[in-house]
Order: structure tokens, then C-alpha cells, then sequence
């Protein structure tokens, strides 16, 4: 039984299921199969978070190394629980964070998928890395089969084994042996007496040289191998030497569950130089296990067991790249490390998502990134976010130019209603606060998110020149006065 779900979903209890609509959401379609999905999964409040006591049962993959790291603060993945409503009507609620991924959790799939749409998705992943894996051969129907993550998941492990492969593929020492007219290494005595005596011209001899680890070969040929099958040979393009390598080298044997293991737990992982392929490994594994994944869901006495990645971190790489790559005069850094109270017991560190700083007059822009429903209401902007930007924009002062917070936004934007001239309102401060973000949903296409986002830099040029002019403004004043 499957169910799909957005991310950020029921943030505000909004969308409760009553028992009448889990026939719909789970796709049963037998009384009895409803209500026995209803008492195993609602029969107590279930809370799945980053912080899990059973997460090694659910990989969480992010998109960058976070300087906040993860396990310093408790996000939801996922949440299930039910309310008696004032006419004795029980209620039930799904609700997820910021982590899209599938989890399986009492023989129920959760397709937890990115909110607004494939092409958003698509976007940001192409826009992150230069790594386009949205052909037609991608958008194949999904089934029971398939999942909304092939996507991601290519992602991650192409951008991964680029980097982990600049240093080349695991290699290990091993003892080899010749029988050839060259001596290399050491003379085999005891083979010498038993083929080579009388002398015939050949001697056996053994050395030492290094050589691929054949479990990590075959396991990361084969997730190569099935990317390939899904997306066509485009996908390789950015790994085409480590590609043609691995399939030089590759044994010809399937990647079975223990050849898998062996690989993800061989010793030569404890090297520096070959950590980062921890990483790649576990993305092939989701890769070439899929179908099992999906076969375990079936087992009701499993735990909680999957994968997430968190989309919040994709978000803000995303902004942080569109922005970059536009304003070229600003430098554009992302989760950059603010020190407070540093030497007080209360000391902490602050982390905002991103900084903007010009590169001749050092004036900042400071912005927070927020991967969560803007329909342009209050209740969509969270208090703490609202506190957490404006501590960031103080901090800045008196460089800042404005701050804000940035959102893909699911309706239009009123600047007049969004955008404040002044902190706080007030008019006697001249750094301005804003509201803002690109304009996307689901239908959208590709190329009206691209013109979304034109739409978006254009408004940004717009205030950054009116901040500036705000500002000579205040300075001639402010020489007048004097």
C-alpha cells in the first residue's frame, strides 16, 4: 500500500483525513483493509526525526556539508497521529518536514515528494551541478516499480563519484606472481625447483603492486549501468573517464547483496583519501537495491526503513548558485559563520543561508532560504524564521543593505504587501525587509520557471539599486544637517 505526500505537508493541521478518505489515500479499496490500515498506523502518535533513535534503518542524504550539522537540531520527517474533533469525528494527520524520500513503516510505503512539481525539482538539480537528467527516457510512467526519486538519487551519485574519482578508484596492495624472461620483484625459489629446473629461459617471480578493489568496481559499474538504462548515456557525461574505467575493469559478475556489503565495508574506506566514496557506495546501493526496498515494504515486522533527502539544503544551494552566477559584483557565500557572545557562557553560532556581499563597498545583503508553502498569507511565514532573519539582519548592521526571506512561492507577489521599506515598518530606518521569492507550481513548465526566475533577479536588481539610493540619500542628509 503506497501513499504520496508533499513536504511540508499538514504544517498547520489543515488537511486532516477522515476515515472515510483513507480508502482514497491508501488506495484500498476493502472496508476491512482500510480499517486495519487506520488501527496500525494511527493506533499512536508515530514521530520519525532526524534525531531517530532507529536511523540507521533510513539513510538521510542532504546536498552539501552543513556547518549547523544535522545532528545539532531535531527535524521532522515524518509524523502520524489523530484528533478527536468536536463532533466526536476522529481525525487523522500525516505530516512531513523538509525531507523528501520514500519510507516504509508498517507494509505502507510514504512517497514524501518535493513540493511544486517535477520541473522545479529538475530545475535545481541542473542548476546545482550542470547535470541534466531530465530526458524523456526519465519521465517514464511510474508504478508500484518505480518511485519519484530516480532523479535525486542520479544526482547525488553522479556528483559524488566525480569528486570522489579526482584521486582515482580504491586501489590496494596485493601479492601477484609472473612466470616470464623478466624478473620483477623477487625470484619464487620454491616455484623455481618445482616448473623452472632445469632452466628453460622463464623464471616465476612474485611483487607487490596495486590494484582495483574488485567488489567496489563491480558495484559501482553496475549503478552506472542502470542510470544508463534509465536516463540514456548523457548521464555519464560528466564521469566518462571514471565510467570507461570501471567498465576496463569491471569482473562480469551481477552485484549481489554481499558483494554490496563487502564493498561498503572494505577497510580501505578508513583512508582518507577514498572516504568520500562511502558516500557514492551508498547512493549505488539505493540504486541497484531499489526493487528490494520496495519488495521489503510487504514485511510488517520490519522497522521504519528508506531514504530522505533533505530539499531544504537543495533550495538553498540553488539560490545561492542563480544568485551568484547573475550579480557578479557581489560575492555570494552560503551558511557563512557569525560568532555571538563568543567569549560569555551563552555564547552561540548563527548560520544564514546566504550573504550577499558587494565586492568594492562591502555593503551586505542577507537573505534566508525557505523551502516551505508561501501562498502570500501570514500564517504561512513561521515565527521563528520572522525573529531568526531579523537577528541576522542586526547582526549585519550597518552594512545592510535589506534582508529577507526567500520562498518558491505557490501565487503571485505584491511587492506592496511583501516588500517594507524600513526594519521593522519603520520609516526612520532605511534598511528595507522583504518577502520574496521565483513563482512556481505544479503544471509549470521548464520555461516559464526560467522566466519566473528572471522575474525574480530583476526585482533584486530593482531593490539593491533603490537600497543604494536610499543610503546617499541619508548621508547627504545627514552632511546637510552638519
Amino acid at each position: 500500500m503506497r501513499t504520496h505526500i508533499p513536504t511540508n505537508h499538514n504544517f498547520y493541521e489543515e488537511c486532516p483525513l477522515v476515515e472515510n478518505e483513507l480508502k482514497t489515500k491508501f488506495g484500498v479499496q476493502k472496508a476491512e483493509q482500510v480499517k486495519k490500515i487506520k488501527d496500525s498506523l494511527f493506533a499512536s502518535t508515530f514521530e520519525f526525526t532526524s534525531k531517530n533513535e532507529t536511523l540507521e534503518q533510513v539513510q538521510i542524504f542532504g546536498f552539501k556539508k552543513q556547518r549547523n550539522k544535522l545532528e545539532d537540531e531535531e527535524k521532522l520527517i515524518l509524523k502520524l497521529y489523530s484528533k478527536e474533533a468536536s463532533n466526536s469525528e476522529k481525525k487523522f494527520f500525516i505530516q512531513t518536514g523538509l525531507f523528501a524520500g520514500v519510507l516504509y513503516h508498517k507494509g505502507c510505503q510514504f512517497n514524501i515528494t518535493p513540493l511544486y512539481g517535477d520541473n522545479f525539482l529538475k530545475r535545481m538539480l541542473n542548476f546545482v551541478n550542470d547535470i541534466y537528467v531530465d530526458n524523456q527516457e526519465a519521465k517514464a510512467a511510474k508504478s508500484d516499480q518505480t518511485n519519484e526519486f530516480q532523479n535525486i538519487i542520479a544526482y547525488l551519485f553522479i556528483q559524488s563519484l566525480e569528486k570522489a574519482s579526482v584521486l582515482g578508484l580504491p586501489k590496494v596492495y596485493q601479492q601477484q606472481s609472473q612466470r616470464s624472461h623478466k624478473v620483477r620483484g623477487k625470484v619464487d625459489v620454491n616455484a623455481y625447483l618445482k616448473t623452472d629446473f632445469p632452466f628453460q629461459g622463464k623464471l616465476t617471480t612474485s611483487f607487490r603492486e596495486q590494484t582495483f578493489i574488485q567488489e567496489i568496481v563491480d558495484v559501482l559499474y553496475l549503478a552506472c549501468r542502470k542510470l544508463e538504462q534509465n536516463f540514456g548515456k548523457e548521464i555519464h557525461r560528466k564521469i566518462l573517464g571514471t565510467f570507461q574505467l570501471l567498465k576496463q575493469n569491471y569482473s562480469g559478475n551481477y552485484a549481489h547483496h554481499a558483494t554490496i556489503e563487502k564493498a561498503k565495508n572494505n577497510t580501505i574506506l578508513q583512508n582518507p583519501m577514498y572516504a568520500p566514496f562511502k558516500n557514492v557506495l551508498a547512493y549505488a546501493e539505493i540504486i541497484l537495491r531499489e526493487q528490494d526496498l520496495l519488495t521489503q515494504k510487504q514485511n510488517n515486522k520490519l522497522s521504519t526503513h528508506g531514504y530522505v533527502f533533505d530539499i531544504a539544503q537543495l533550495f538553498e544551494i540553488y539560490l545561492e548558485k542563480l544568485l551568484n552566477r547573475h550579480f557578479t559584483d557581489w560575492y555570494v557565500t552560503g551558511q557563512e559563520e557569525l560568532k555571538v557572545y563568543d567569549e560569555l557562557f551563552y555564547g552561540r553560532k548563527m548560520f544564514p543561508d546566504l550573504v550577499m556581499r558587494h565586492l568594492e563597498s562591502n555593503q551586505v545583503i542577507v537573505l534566508d532560504a525557505k523551502f516551505k508553502k508561501m501562498r502570500m498569507i501570514k500564517d504561512d511565514l513561521d515565527r521563528n524564521d520572522f525573529y531568526q532573519i531579523h537577528s541576522y539582519i542586526q547582526y549585519y548592521e550597518p552594512n545592510v543593505l535589506f534582508g529577507g526571506l526567500i520562498y518558491p512561492l505557490s501565487s503571485g507577489l505584491n511587492t506592496d504587501k511583501a516588500h517594507s521599506q524600513g526594519l521593522y515598518g519603520k520609516e526612520t530606518n532605511d534598511t528595507n525587509f522583504i518577502v520574496d521569492g521565483i513563482n512556481v507550481n505544479e503544471d509549470m513548465s521548464m520555461a516559464e520557471i526560467i522566466a519566473n526566475e528572471k522575474e525574480f533577479l530583476e526585482r533584486m536588481e530593482y531593490l539593491i539599486a533603490l537600497s543604494i539610493q536610499e543610503n546617499q540619500n541619508v548621508k547627504l542628509e545627514q552632511v546637510i544637517a552638519h
